[in-house]
């Protein structure tokens, strides 16, 4: 049996409309207290997710490729929040389309079982370009909407950095500076195609993948180096 949901398709438009439809789905959820009295994000937490990603893209926009993994980070942020308030939209709604649309978010018909959370990402693959520029990519994974590339420079990340829910990296308390190598690089576009440049000569770069959906981020996948020539 198929069931109405919120369509995740926001994870795919342009960077000029997304701040329009967060503000909606704002307005939907937030001014409906009636329907939406639980929301798992307060207000003010999801107003300071879509001003950071409307003001990292405004620096990106003005101050060029310097100011783009602050916006990268803040439009992961605001997917996220996006994801976890359509799962709320959806267990209130319960397959009612009308309240998928006050809700803000766009209706679709999906199946009423859940999309699984992503698992380990495979296939990863780093190739050099003809300008110094390294090419990353991964494998197609089904139901997956976003995937994630970090770099790091000089050695792995370690095996106890994980990907939490918000699409950041977290470290034990006890060793809070462990496997973070100086000069991270990080990619949250929703593309699993990367282009990285300006990498030091002499240095090896170990590149992992995760991808994204709306159940959740996946594990990282394991690490790829390749050394910039």
């Amino acid at each position: 049996m198929k069931k109405i949901r919120c369509s995740i398709a926001y994870h795919r438009i342009g960077v000029t409309q997304l701040d329009g439809f967060a503000l909606g789905v704002r307005d939907g959820i937030y001014g409906n207290a009636a329907t939406f009295a639980t929301p798992p994000l307060t207000l003010a937490e999801f107003e300071l997710l879509i001003t950071d990603q409307s003001n990292t893209r405004a620096a990106y926009e003005n101050g060029g490729s310097a100011q783009k993994g602050p916006y990268q980070a803040a439009r992961q942020a605001l997917m996220v929040g996006l994801d976890t308030l359509s799962n709320y939209v959806n267990t209130v709604a319960d397959g009612d389309e009308n309240i998928v649309l006050l809700s803000g978010f766009v209706p679709t018909k999906g199946s009423s079982s859940k999309i699984p959370k992503p698992v380990e990402v495979t296939g990863v693959t780093i190739k050099r370009g003809s300008k110094g520029e390294f090419f990353a990519e991964c494998d197609t994974q089904a139901g997956v909407v976003s995937y994630g590339c970090i770099v790091s420079a000089g050695q792995p990340l370690s095996s106890e950095i994980e990907i939490n829910e918000g699409g950041q990296l977290t470290v034990p308390k006890s060793e809070p500076t462990e496997g973070k190598a100086e000069g991270d690089i990080f990619d949250f576009g929703i593309k699993r195609r990367k282009t990285f440049i300006n990498l030091t000569p002499g240095i090896t770069y170990y590149f992992v993948f995760y991808a994204a959906n709306a159940e959740g981020v996946g594990p990282l996948s394991r690490p790829v180096s390749l050394m910039c020539a």
